[in-house]
């Protein structure tokens, strides 16, 4: 059996799946890890002997599947998933194995669910399940690409997704898959995680600039047991100088697990007012339910020589990690006295002057103790943001 199995899911179109799955799976093989990546839907279409010549001409064989029997359609999943847990069973232990698939499509107008639970747990036994997101408005822009209009055309019947419409297909995403997880959790007997993890991150360098988070999906899909973090700070009134702190915090930790940033949602800069309580519900739900609730320790980061208030955000995040029984950390340079922060919010001997005490905790008083394992990715990432991979054309 291979080392690891992990389901991608996420929306059919919008994100760019296809590279960046295709993207991690280079970057993994450049720190001497094998990725094996199969795509449910390919399956299908191979089974039923149609050889699509390009992505536009497979849209149209997956509408014409869609148009069929929903029963019909979902005994070619299960024949499919079938045959994929063959072909996994022949690979080598060291190998580990993507499967891409959506939990839902948005089809003629309203969301169809793909009930596949029972064969995943039955027959994939997967380690973990991960979905796949970024901001409403870039999917928004990829919709509106000649591919994005092929697929809404075909398959959703329409000419364009609104922002609150592609929000309520990210959450019948994650909704689907959290009940597939927590299905294969009952059924194998072990516990699979689920992870809402976006495609994107910023900069190292330039926290302005976007690049492909490679690196976190790499550690989710080789490396078992990694810890997740999810970092928690001001999001609007950090200076310059105070955002490079953070942001060294932040990279520094993901030598240590996986890195959750909020940032990694960029927000839209042209929210239609009708559309701002959706948006603003959204964002909320997606930090909290999304991130805090799924992650191993929220890290919260608050690196001011003087002190000013502390984020409203930054606050609420603690307190349902708190809720969640999640562990706390928060780096405090100055204040902190307050009992509402210190043994509530956050443990009274988790809460630190620098980022040096932090990391000396993590790996040498907290149990279990936290080492920076993961620097080999690390490291390799912030080469691949300097020498970019060269890109192929994918949809």
């Amino acid at each position: 059996m291979p080392k690891k199995i992990s389901i991608i899911t996420g929306p059919i179109v919008g994100l760019q799946s296809t590279r960046f799955i295709d993207e991690t799976i280079r970057f993994a093989a450049s720190t001497g890890k094998t990725v094996a990546s199969f795509n449910l839907f390919d399956e299908i279409l191979a089974q039923a002997g149609l050889k699509p010549k390009n992505a536009y001409e497979e849209i149209l064989h997956i509408g014409n599947l869609l148009n069929g029997y929903e029963y019909q359609f979902q005994c070619m999943r299960e024949k499919a998933y079938l045959s994929l847990a063959r072909e996994i069973d022949r690979l080598a232990e060291n190998v580990s194995v993507v499967i891409r698939t959506p939990a839902s499509i948005e089809w003629r107008g309203y969301n169809l669910i793909l009930k596949d639970h029972r064969i995943i747990s039955e027959v994939i036994r997967p380690d973990a399940i991960i979905t796949l997101i970024n901001a409403e408005w870039k999917i928004q822009e990829h919709l509106r690409s000649n591919y994005g209009q092929h697929v809404l055309k075909v398959i959703a019947h329409q000419k364009e997704l609104t922002i609150p419409k592609i929000i309520q297909w990210l959450a019948s995403e994650v909704s689907v898959s959290e009940d597939w997880a927590e299905w294969a959790s009952y059924i194998t007997g072990k516990k699979v995680r689920h992870i809402v993890f976006g495609i994107e991150t910023p900069s190292f360098k330039n926290r302005n600039k976007y690049v492909r988070d490679v690196e976190g999906l790499a550690k989710l899909v080789t490396q078992k047991d990694v810890p997740t973090f999810y970092t928690s700070y001001s999001m609007t009134v950090a200076t310059d100088p105070v955002r490079k702190k953070i942001n060294d915090v932040i990279w520094k930790l993901r030598a240590y697990g996986v890195v959750i940033d909020p940032a990694s949602i960029e927000l839209g800069t042209n929210v239609k007012e009708e559309h701002e309580s959706v948006v603003f519900a959204y964002t909320v739900c997606r930090d909290l339910r999304w991130d805090v609730q799924k992650v191993d320790a929220v890290v919260a980061i608050h690196p001011y020589d003087e002190m000013p208030p502390l984020s409203t955000g930054m606050m609420d995040e603690l307190g349902h990690a708190r809720a969640y029984g999640k562990d706390r950390y928060l780096i405090l340079p100055v204040g902190g006295g307050s009992p509402f922060t210190r043994d509530n919010y956050v443990p009274a001997n988790h809460v630190f002057k620098t980022e040096a005490e932090f990391f000396d905790f993590a790996e040498n008083k907290r149990r279990p103790t936290l080492k920076p394992r993961y620097e080999k990715f690390q490291k390799a990432f912030a080469e691949w943001q300097t020498t970019p991979i060269k890109e192929k054309k994918k949809y």
